[in-house]
């Protein structure tokens, strides 16, 4: 049962990568007037000439909010300011589709979405931005086409629950970490799927080589029961290399 459970999900994850399209997401606005400021799941993101495009979402719910300075005056980034949010939601990104998000000069938002085709004129990479790309989204590691997506990881998750004994979970879930990327929250929800502290640990040190976000891998913290766990994660993440 073991031996197939890992086949299986070798296969799965194999075909995962292969398959692996990813998502586009441009917002845009045709006024000059606007200072807008992008905010897509937590991180902020400078618009280029009154756009942004990025490129490789993996697909799955996101949540955007766009803001506009009330004012002019004022340094930095702009949140400092006073601002209104001009557009607030989650949005749903389709594996293959464009999604355009699109702002009027009164600030009305409008949404639309198309298939992508890279036979048709309109679709570009040279000017796109990646997700995870540290020149603008702030991710420690650049970007990995093998990030694993919302559904991917609901799989994994499952599978994961599916193993009787934490020792082959533990297995199974280096087996995939070896092949895959993830995000600091999905380590954390993953290790929560474990019950002794030891395991957690472990996994905690050997997911940390393939996550995108390693700044905030503060949250993973949580799962653990102990203080002596807690520092001896922290002395790994200061000499790892």
């Amino acid at each position: 049962m073991k031996k197939i459970f890992t086949l299986l999900l070798s296969s799965l994850f194999s075909l995962s990568l292969l398959a692996f399209d990813g998502s586009k997401l441009s917002i845009s606005t045709i006024s000059n007037n606007m200072d807008l400021k992008i905010e897509i799941d937590g991180r902020r993101f400078i618009m280029k000439d009154n756009t942004i495009t990025l490129r490789n979402m993996p697909d799955g719910y996101h949540t955007i909010k766009i803001f506009r300075d009330k004012k002019k005056n004022g340094n930095g980034w702009g949140f400092g300011r006073k601002q209104e949010v001009i557009y607030s939601a989650s949005v749903f990104l389709k594996r293959g589709f464009h999604t355009d998000i699109t702002v009027n000069r009164f600030g009305k938002v409008f949404v639309d979405e198309r298939r992508i085709d890279r036979n048709d004129d309109w679709y570009r990479d040279d000017d796109d931005d990646d997700y995870y790309d540290d020149n603008n989204s702030g991710w420690d590691n650049p970007y990995n086409s093998n990030v694993m997506s919302a559904r991917e990881f609901d799989l994994l998750k499952e599978s994961l629950r599916k193993e009787w004994f934490e020792n082959n979970r533990v297995t199974s879930a280096k087996v995939v970490m070896d092949k895959s990327y993830f995000s600091s929250q999905q380590v954390k929800e993953l290790l929560q799927l474990f019950t002794f502290e030891n395991n957690k640990l472990e996994l905690a040190k050997y997911a940390y080589r393939n996550t995108v976000d390693k700044r905030t891998y503060f949250i993973v913290n949580d799962v653990f029961s102990f203080g002596s766990s807690r520092d001896e994660l922290a002395r790994f993440i200061r000499d790892f290399r």
